[in-house]
C-alpha cells in the first residue's frame, strides 16, 4: 500500500464520519498531502551519497477554510508528519529528523487555495549535519526568464540512481553562488560557472569564466555550444548528462 494510500485510509478509518461532515470545505486533507508531496520532490538536495528532502512543513490555508480542520488538526498533522516519512522511504529520500506538519490560518491565501512552506529543518543547526559538505545540487525557483517549449533535463548519476534537473527556462545559470538558477556545492564548480541558453528550440552552454572550466564530450568551451542528447557536460570535473525530447 502506498503512502497515499495509508493516509487516506486513517482519513477514512479513524476520523470516520467526521470526515463527511467536517471537510465540505473545498480544501480536502488529500489535497494538502498532494500539495506536501510536491514541496518534498521539487526541493530535493543532492549529495553524492543521499537525496535530502525538508522536514519542517507549515500548509496555509484561508481562515474560512482553516475552520473546518481544527477540530481534528493535531490528528491531521500528525499523520501528514507520518506520511510524508512513508513518502521519502518510498522515494529513497533522506530526512535530517521526522517530519513535522503545522497547518495554519492566512488570511492572505484565497479561498480553497493552499500555501505549503518547506524547510529542511525546523532547527537553523539541523542544516550543519555530517553530509552536507558533499557535492549537493540544488534546483532554485527559477527567475521570470521565460519558459522554454521544449522537455530537456541535466541528469546527475549518485549512487541511489540518476537524478534529473529540469531545464525549464529561457536562461539559466550554473554555479555554487545562491543566485544560481541550479546551484552545485562541489569545490570544482566556481560560483558563477556557466550558463545554458533556450534558442531556435535547441540550448546552448556557455562558459562563465569559471576557474575549472565547462567541458562538453571532453571538449574544453571556447565559446558557446549547441548541447545534442545524451552530451556529458562537466563542470569543472563534475560530470551531468544533457536530454532533450
Amino acid at each position: 500500500m502506498s503512502a497515499l494510500s495509508r493516509f487516506e485510509g486513517f482519513m477514512n478509518n479513524v476520523v470516520e464520519g467526521s470526515v463527511q461532515r467536517l471537510f465540505r470545505s473545498p480544501v480536502q486533507p488529500a489535497e494538502i498531502a498532494r500539495r506536501l508531496e510536491r514541496a518534498m520532490e521539487s526541493q530535493q538536495t543532492i549529495s553524492v551519497d543521499r537525496v535530502l528532502v525538508p522536514a519542517f512543513y507549515r500548509a496555509f490555508l484561508n481562515p474560512e477554510d482553516f475552520r473546518a480542520f481544527e477540530p481534528i488538526q493535531e490528528s491531521i498533522e500528525r499523520e501528514m508528519a507520518n506520511y510524508l516519512e512513508d513518502l521519502a522511504r518510498e522515494r529513497g529520500f533522506s530526512l535530517l529528523e521526522h517530519p513535522f506538519v503545522d497547518v495554519a490560518p492566512d488570511p492572505a491565501v484565497p479561498r480553497r487555495g493552499i500555501q505549503v512552506v518547506a524547510e529542511m529543518s525546523g532547527s537553523p543547526t539541523q542544516a550543519n549535519q555530517p553530509g552536507m559538505d558533499r557535492t549537493q545540487v540544488i534546483q532554485s525557483g527559477g527567475r521570470d526568464a521565460g519558459r522554454a517549449q521544449v522537455t530537456a533535463q541535466l541528469v546527475l548519476d549518485t549512487p541511489e540512481g540518476p537524478h534529473a534537473f529540469p531545464l525549464n527556462t529561457t536562461i539559466m545559470t550554473v554555479g555554487r553562488g545562491l543566485n544560481n538558477d541550479l546551484i552545485v556545492e562541489d569545490p570544482r564548480v566556481s560560483r558563477q560557472h556557466a550558463q545554458l541558453r533556450f534558442k531556435s528550440r535547441r540550448y546552448f552552454i556557455g562558459d562563465m569564466g569559471s576557474t575549472n572550466g565547462t567541458y562538453v564530450n571532453g571538449t574544453q568551451l571556447t565559446a558557446d555550444q549547441v548541447l545534442h542528447d545524451g552530451d556529458t557536460v562537466s563542470l569543472g570535473g563534475l560530470e551531468l548528462r544533457f536530454h532533450q525530447r
